[in-house]
């Protein structure tokens, strides 16, 4: 197939027919990833991601931290404004 490259504003947009959308399960307002390999543009559909509770987000940031981990202060120096310390 070849199509025509159009504007959008800032953007570069390109137009391909829904029965190609539908061979590769994409459509409207689904989300998309797009990266260049070897001077190809890939579009592929981006996976479901799954809303996570609260409880869920904490549990996979501790999961997901190390041993070596040590949270630290920094020095910022004299307050500069109005700041109330």
């Amino acid at each position: 197939m070849i199509t025509t490259v159009t504007n959008y504003g800032d953007n570069l947009g390109v137009q391909f027919p829904k029965s190609m959308g539908k061979n590769i399960h994409i459509s409207e307002n689904d989300n998309v990833e797009i990266w260049i390999k070897n001077d190809a543009i890939i579009i592929k559909r981006q996976a479901d991601k799954k809303h996570l509770t609260t409880k869920e987000r904490v549990a996979a940031f501790y999961d997901n931290t190390t041993e070596d981990y040590q949270p630290s202060e920094t020095e910022w120096g004299k307050p500069r404004g109005k700041e109330i310390w």
